[in-house]
């Protein structure tokens, strides 16, 4: 605690003296486009009403479209780069991730630790998680708990992603990119408008990689990936009151899956020996109608989505030469949401307030098998060793509202309440296709939180901000498809205590903003796997009672006009204070970690950029961009803290040269190479036939250029 407290220290007075770091909620592309006034400011919607990103008593950044574009985001997944403390694995499938934000983790398979809201829709899938990211207006990402406002699964906090919308005007672009790996990619959007009250926007983007990671069994590239997406949005502005936005959009991906080489941590994972191809599929359909009607003194707001997943794997199982064992997945998730919400629509008033309600219906059906093939069998086809099918019904409800008032010119309290209920049921249609066939098993439960919010802000001289923060996080429980464990997972709730500040320094060019919080976690969701029994994942409740505390810094310094100095840095302790060996005692997992630390959380993470865009004359500019992000420390892969994975430094650049109406650059992702395990199973809790762990590295080094054209 006592080396913890003192790099805390440092760290804040380092990125405080020097002013290198990114500030939560520094508007980065104001900053990059500065003047003589220094730093500008920018306005976020994240807390369901429009204010400035600097009178928000939370940690929160803001990145409009130049930044996020300049810095190479495509995904959620690049946002790791931006945001300290940050992260995110993807690596047996498309859509399948494990989101890691402040120490708040996700189990495989199971909801992330973060709300994702596109355009006010909130997505209800994991799946939908890491969906491409092209066309955005500016992204917003909220640190700490939001379930006041966005409910379920904002234990950790919040991503409000802003697309771009019909303009007045006709415009357009499109973009071209080539980089190692036969990676081609096309994009581009037209938007325009029809007569003086309605306005279209189309984007499209579609993506063909080889690959850059060998199978040297199959003798040929196993990361390989082809992806087209198109979303368009047609919004009505009848009157100067009612705006009426119909959005949609569809993501059809064909991708590598499960490259898993056998071996311990940090051992090379290339090249890839199964003699199976790994194949994940993903498409996801979205399509919402959003009605704003600004009644004078209120705003009513009323927001309709469907959405639609369909997922599938295919893979090898024990990941070797032999024909041994392979599995299939898939998945399908059909979901309808309703959001009706309340606000006043005075933002200088003392009093202001949100209230709304909240509904969702969800039906997912996972079928899962497991093979047992001709190396095992000595048949000439493989034959189906274990079925798993089930289907869940999901209706969630929800009510809440939030009040910001100002007691003084200075001093302002905000308090939020929500209140979800969350029933579950299940069907289990296994026994079905039993040997012996028997009937359809249901289970059901609800799930109930009241997640409360507190923040006290007083605001100094100058733009200079202090707050204190107590909230309540939720992430619901539900059904594993088998029952090795347990069939029912328990809810996870959280409360997170913080203090924190945002500073303005040296007339606007020099942003330091902190925080330090501490969280109590019960009943953490832990992800088990068991390869010596079938198709055995679960989800299960062995951590009753646990801990982080944590601090961090982030800056956005602007010395001279057009450099931009970015840094932001985390260091979180956390500890397992109770442990259940119950839970897990009947598979290869079992073990008494009391004491230990949480999984695939790092102990720090440091992000940094820098930024300079050159005036050339003749309106053309060149702009450089270096991003560096590490992370290391105590990061252990499972809860029984075996196996610690390696200090990971990243380097991205970019060399930008932009004219009229036209751009052209030159690329680097992961600029030295560094190989990693982007994933690992440890050999306890992969049940290996070989008794080993499984890892799968990361992307290589990417070089590559890339073209726009406006009009």
């Amino acid at each position: 605690m006592k080396k913890f407290l003192v790099m805390s220290s440092a760290l804040a007075l380092i990125a405080g003296w020097n002013g290198t770091a990114q500030a939560q909620g520094a508007p980065v592309d104001a900053a990059t486009e500065s003047n003589a006034e220094g730093i500008g400011d920018i306005v976020v919607t994240a807390r369901r009403q429009s204010e400035s990103i600097r009178d928000i008593p939370d940690a929160i950044q803001a990145f409009g479209s130049d930044t996020l574009e300049q810095a190479g985001v495509t995904s959620v997944n690049d946002l790791s780069s931006l945001v300290s403390g940050f992260h995110v694995v993807e690596a047996q499938q498309p859509g399948v991730s494990m989101v890691n934000i402040r120490g708040i983790g996700q189990s495989r398979f199971s909801e992330p630790p973060i709300a994702v809201v596109i355009d006010g829709v909130q997505q209800v899938s994991p799946n939908q998680l890491t969906q491409d990211l092209f066309d955005i207006e500016q992204i917003e990402f909220l640190k700490g708990p939001q379930g006041a406002l966005y409910g379920r699964n904002a234990l950790g906090g919040a991503i409000n992603i802003v697309t771009r919308k019909p303009r007045d005007y006709f415009e357009g672009s499109l973009q071209a990119s080539y980089a190692q790996g036969d990676d081609y990619k096309v994009g581009g959007f037209i938007s325009t408008p029809i007569g003086e009250t309605v306005g279209l926007r189309v984007a499209a983007s579609y993506r063909n990689r080889d690959g850059q990671i060998y199978n040297s069994v199959l003798d040929q590239n196993v990361d390989y990936d082809e992806t087209y997406t198109v979303r368009g949005s047609l919004l009505l502005r009848p009157t100067d009151r009612v705006e009426i936005d119909f959005s949609g959009s569809y993501l059809n991906q064909k991708a590598g899956a499960a490259y898993y080489v056998p071996g311990p941590a940090n051992a090379p994972r290339e090249p890839v020996t199964a003699n199976i191809l790994g194949l994940g599929k993903r498409k996801l359909g979205d399509a919402s109608v959003k009605f704003k009607l600004d009644a004078g003194d209120v705003t009513l707001q009323s927001v309709t989505a469907y959405s639609s997943v369909r997922s599938f794997i295919s893979e090898d199982l024990e990941w070797l030469p032999a024909d041994l064992l392979s599995a299939t997945q898939a998945v399908r998730v059909n979901a309808m949401t309703q959001e009706l919400r309340l606000s006043s629509n005075n933002p200088s008033a003392r009093l202001r307030w949100v209230a709304g309600v909240y509904y969702l219906h969800l039906d997912q059906k996972i079928d899962t098998a497991v093979y047992l093939r001709p190396g095992i069998t000595g048949l000439p086809a493989p034959i189906v060793g274990d079925y798993l099918a089930t289907k869940d019904d999901n209706n969630a409800y929800a009510v809440f509202g939030q009040l910001v008032y100002a007691l003084t010119d200075r001093f302002e309290v905000t308090a939020a309440l929500r209140y979800d209920v969350d029933d579950r049921r299940q069907t289990d249609y296994t026994p079905l296709f039993a040997v012996v066939p028997g009937l359809p098993v249901k289970y059901d439960a609800t799930f109930r939180s009241l997640q409360p919010k507190l923040s006290l802000a007083y605001k100094l001289a100058g733009g200079n901000l202090l707050y204190a923060t107590v909230a309540k996080g939720f992430r619901s429980g539900g059904f594993n498809n088998n029952s090795v464990v347990t069939r029912q997972f328990e809810q996870e709730e959280l409360w997170n205590y913080e203090v924190g500040f945002k500073t303005v320094l040296a007339d606007r060019r020099l942003f330091v903003n902190g925080a330090a919080f501490y969280t109590p976690i019960t009943d953490r969701q832990v992800y088990g796997l068991d390869l010596r029994i079938g198709a055995a994942q679960f989800i299960a409740n062995p951590i009753p009672e646990s801990h982080i505390i944590g601090a961090e810094v982030e800056v956005t310094a602007v010395p001279v006009h057009g450099l931009n100095i970015s840094f932001g840095g985390t260091l979180l302790r956390t500890n397992i204070d109770e442990y259940d060996t119950s839970v897990f005692a009947g598979t290869s997992t079992n073990g008494n970690y009391r004491g230990n630390r949480l999984n695939q959380v790092p102990e720090w993470s440091i992000n940094a950029a820098v930024q300079y865009t050159a005036e050339l004359g003749n309106g053309g500019k060149l702009i450089p961009r270096f991003d560096i992000s590490g992370s290391g420390g105590h990061y252990y892969w499972e809860i029984d803290n075996a196996d610690r994975r390696d200090t990971v430094w990243l380097a991205n650049a970019r060399l930008t040269y932009r004219g009229e109406g036209f751009e052209v650059g030159l690329f680097a992702n992961n600029l030295f190479n560094v190989e990693y395990d982007m994933e690992y199973v440890s050999p306890a809790s992969s049940g290996h036939i070989a008794g080993q762990g499984l890892g799968a590295r990361n992307t290589p080094r990417q070089i590559g250029i890339n073209t726009r054209i406006n009009f």
